[in-house]
């Protein structure tokens, strides 16, 4: 490499901790490098505060982060195009109708997709959550249908997953279709563990039940979903369950970019990284959020919390793999506080083992997402650096 050419730094995916890398870059540019940002959509859903969107308690401007802003400002050119292949020998991103895109060093942040979406009609019936700008878009149409609804019987809302998406959404739903729309609705919340919200601490769970139990949403554990059909999907155990809606968020499955690569990756495709967050084998690549897993942690959730988290640290990383010097070594949090919003004003926290349950909780949830929100929310000005 030539000593007097700029080194290409190239981040893809416009994820959490992506935009601490833009923020950085932005407040200190490093020496010698040029930076380009890929992104399917220049709009990124902040993942913390949909629940609350569905709820009807913020408007959906409120919870997206316009990239372009923040590009601009750490002088960065975007260019608008679907990833859908990593060439780490020959150094390229491949993208979807665009030429691809070399570098010198690269970052992925592309998040997850939904799993299970292959099985037979789900792709066809149900609403995934992810993406999540695709299913912020069609919130609105599971409330209309939901207000065409002529029928004697309840308006049957199924979501299928029940870790922490599943259960704020279910609650999310039930508020806005019956509290804000008036609308008699029946929730049923679909898990195959054998309870909801595997992992998380006992006396969360107990009181996320309790509060089901309180506003009629149904609990079925142990079921696994074999098919879907219009308004009816089919288990394994030979049982059907009838839906009017069916929100699909059965758990994180991996993104196809890696498929391909020959990258190191555990069973569900999410490719390896060291604590460095640097791609196993590969130095010039770093992959970080849900898209990758830990070698050393693979049991870390697929959780925005650690997206955040992951930020600084490559940001710092970037950094120091262009001047040459020793890279951090991240290590996940063993315990985070864990907010979840109920839809009605009120939400459930955790932290060290310990629960609690209120208004002042959703208050103090409601206070960290809009503090995040104005840290990464910049005006819009002119388009400058947009390529296509």
């Amino acid at each position: 490499m030539s000593a007097n050419r700029s080194r290409h730094v190239v981040l893809v995916g416009g994820g959490h901790a992506h935009i601490h890398v833009l923020e950085g870059f932005a407040a200190d540019p490093p020496p010698d490098c040029r930076l380009t940002v890929v992104v399917d959509t220049t709009i990124a859903a902040y993942s913390g505060m949909v629940p609350g969107f569905v709820a009807g308690h913020y408007r959906r401007e409120q919870l997206e982060i316009n990239v372009l802003p923040l590009a601009r400002r750490a002088k960065a050119q975007v260019v608008v195009a679907r990833a859908v292949g990593v060439d780490p020998r020959s150094r390229r991103i491949v993208l979807e109708d665009h030429p691809p895109v070399e570098y010198d060093v690269a970052s992925i942040d592309i998040g997850s997709t939904v799993a299970g979406l292959d099985l037979p009609g789900v792709r066809e019936h149900a609403l995934p959550t992810r993406p999540i700008g695709v299913f912020v878009q069609r919130v609105a149409r599971l409330v209309e249908a939901a207000r065409e609804h002529v029928s004697e019987e309840p308006f049957r809302v199924v979501l299928v997953g029940g870790g922490a998406g599943g259960v704020e959404l279910a609650f999310a739903l039930q508020h806005r279709l019956a509290v804000g729309a008036g609308i008699r609705v029946k929730v049923s919340l679909i898990d195959r563990g054998p309870r909801i919200l595997a992992g998380f601490p006992d006396s969360l769970v107990r009181r996320v039940q309790r509060s089901c139990e309180a506003r009629g949403i149904e609990i079925l554990c142990d079921r696994r979903v074999a098919a879907v059909a219009a308004e009816r999907l089919r288990l394994t155990t030979g049982e059907s369950t009838p839906y009017h809606a069916l929100v699909w968020v059965a758990g994180p499955a991996s993104q196809p970019i890696f498929a391909d690569a020959g990258l190191a990756t555990d069973r569900r495709g999410f490719v390896h990284v060291r604590s460095t967050l640097q791609v196993v084998g590969h130095d010039d690549l770093f992959a970080v959020g849900d898209c990758a897993t830990l070698i050393d942690h693979p049991n870390t959730p697929k959780a925005g919390v650690y997206a955040v988290r992951q930020g600084p640290f490559v940001t710092d990383n970037l950094r120091a793999w262009l001047a040459g010097t020793s890279l951090r070594t991240y290590k996940p949090q063993s315990d985070f506080l864990m907010l979840l919003n109920l839809g009605d004003g009120t939400a459930i926290g955790s932290k060290w083992g310990r629960s609690f349950q209120g208004r002042w909780v959703m208050r103090l949830k409601d206070w960290i997402d809009r503090r995040f929100m104005r840290r990464f929310q910049l005006p819009e000005s002119a388009s400058m650096g947009l390529s296509s």
